[in-house]
């Protein structure tokens, strides 16, 4: 457990602060996402949600909780909030957020604003059968192997972008949510937080 208080504490310096508000470019859709981290046993560990084929948009596509901010979000942090618990059943008692990180914008049209929560290790979680499939854990480590990404260049808003692939057991996650576990990755190395 100190290692993961230590990790924690290491990584909430190294995040940008809740206070930092950043307006979706014009045109985008204003999204936020939870990313649940937890410690388990001394390793750190990302809470990923499989989406069913039910759902209109990303159908099967390994994700976090999160989605569109409605009318009712007084910002995107409490989108983000909303979702994790109507999607997975994360309760705000068990979430402590630690920062966020900066937005990521996908071909799309969505503006998404990760926010990296410590999550109790004790959470259980109770999914929405109609837009999740399944809910998993995977070591942060791993996403720090960088060799182990793939990805294809595309061009957006005149840009040319990185679309990441990364495989872990059967599941292929990829676009937004890969690129969110790459940076992730790289402010906890970069950052130094161990």
């Amino acid at each position: 457990m100190e290692i993961g208080n230590r990790f924690f504490a290491r990584l909430s310096g190294v995040l940008r602060p809740l206070t930092l508000r950043v307006a979706p470019p014009e045109g985008l859709r204003a999204a936020g996402v939870l990313i649940p981290l937890r410690d388990r046993g001394g390793e750190i560990r990302v809470v990923l949600a499989r989406r069913t084929e039910r759902v209109p948009h990303h159908k099967g596509q390994v994700c976090f909780p999160g989605g569109s901010r409605d009318p009712g979000d007084a910002d995107l942090l409490e989108t983000a909030l909303r979702e994790a618990g109507e999607e997975l059943g994360i309760r705000r008692d068990d979430v402590e957020v630690l920062g966020t990180m900066e937005p990521v914008l996908t071909v799309t049209g969505f503006c998404i604003q990760p926010f990296v929560a410590r999550i109790e290790g004790s959470a259980d979680f109770l999914l929405d059968d109609f837009e999740m499939a399944e809910v998993f854990e995977a070591p942060l480590s791993i996403f720090g192997q960088f060799d182990r990404y793939r990805y294809a260049e595309s061009t957006f808003r005149g840009e040319i972008n990185r679309v990441y692939f990364f495989d872990y057991g059967p599941h292929t996650i990829w676009g937004a949510t890969a690129t969110i576990l790459h940076r992730l990755a790289e402010l906890a190395l970069n950052g130094r937080v161990e």
